[in-house]
């Protein structure tokens, strides 16, 4: 089946299956596709949309959301749960963030273009048939293979109504850091948090250590987390059993949390994520093959690391740490 044939309206009540979507022609013939797992309940609720794979190195939500599909049965289930576990699979393919096709990052195009390229192409259709059907949307993201970032939920930090809503989805997804955006509509354009915000659909992504592997404990989280949230919004019977909170991290758009390589060299850390750190503390440093810095980052905030660069090869402009303010708990 197309792409735009799909319509999740139509999809049969009380069932489940697993099926492939085109999305475009591959130059050596053949077609793109990317897989779906979609359940249908006996009786009617909510549409709950879970997507994973965006970047094709993060490979902890491909692995967590087949384990939602075995677990989810239509008799027990009230509403539609809708599943993508790999979005970019030029990318999943290549092993790499971006599509090796055309160069883009399918998390900076979003809401895509039906006439573009294949990134584009895969963008449009994710958002026209998945996101805008979504009466609740979860992506599920990690730190690939170049990040390493505590496993957290992301939500939207703000008094609205969408923003209660995803509050309290996160809440019940459970990951052990809770991250909240005060002003959701300066993330990055492109991103499917943005472009959730942007109409109104309440959202969650997440992240993950990543590393280019997948460990047990961050697969259960984010499994269980879909779960949890599918609880919450009453089309599973049972309550959510959250993880226990350890920090609640939010933004406050102050300078200083974030520090990038001026020059390209060898990136020596000298924090862990969720360290906490005070102004004026090093952070680590930039170096060459014989020792020399030459660039030491010193936090010029206070604030929880929430990321660090993972490879110690860096080149300019590479994202090397960033700092959070927030609660211990």
């Amino acid at each position: 089946m197309h792409f735009r044939d799909f319509d999740s309206r139509k999809l049969p009540r009380n069932h489940k299956e697993f099926l492939w979507l085109d999305a475009a022609s591959r130059t050596g013939g053949g077609v793109w596709r990317l897989p779906l797992l979609y359940v249908t309940g006996k009786a009617d609720g909510p549409t709950l949309v879970v997507i994973a794979g965006v970047h094709g190195d993060e490979y902890e939500g491909p692995e967590a959301i087949p384990h939602v599909f075995q677990q989810v049965e239509p008799e027990t289930l009230s509403g539609t749960l809708l599943m993508m576990p790999v979005c970019n699979m030029p990318a999943y393919e290549a092993g790499t963030r971006s599509s090796p096709i055309d160069g883009l990052n399918l998390a900076r195009v979003l809401p895509g273009n039906v006439e573009g390229s294949i990134t584009q192409v895969i963008g449009y259709w994710v958002t026209e048939k998945l996101m805008m059907v979504s009466d609740f949307f979860i992506d599920l993201h990690s730190g690939g293979v170049a990040l390493n970032i505590p496993t957290q939920i992301n939500y939207f930090h703000t008094d609205d109504e969408i923003g209660k809503r995803s509050y309290a989805g996160a809440r019940a997804f459970g990951a052990p850091v809770l991250v909240g955006s005060r002003d959701p509509s300066k993330a990055v354009y492109g991103c499917s948090f943005r472009t959730t915000w942007d109409r109104h659909i309440p959202a969650l992504f997440t992240e993950g250590p990543g590393g280019g592997r997948t460990r047990l404990e961050d697969v259960a989280c984010y499994a269980d987390g879909v779960l949890n949230v599918a609880k919450w919004l009453g089309m599973m019977p049972g309550e959510p059993k959250p993880r226990p909170l350890t920090h609640h991290l939010v933004g406050d758009g102050k300078p200083g949390g974030s520090y990038s390589a001026t020059v390209a060299g060898y990136f020596r850390r000298e924090v862990e994520t969720l360290d906490y750190v005070t102004v004026g503390q090093r952070l680590g440093v930039v170096q060459d093959f014989g020792g020399q810095v030459l660039q030491d980052l010193i936090a010029t905030r206070e604030g929880f690391v929430t990321m660090l660069h993972a490879v110690p090869c860096v080149n300019v402009g590479d994202a090397l740490v960033s700092l959070t303010p927030g609660t211990r708990y």
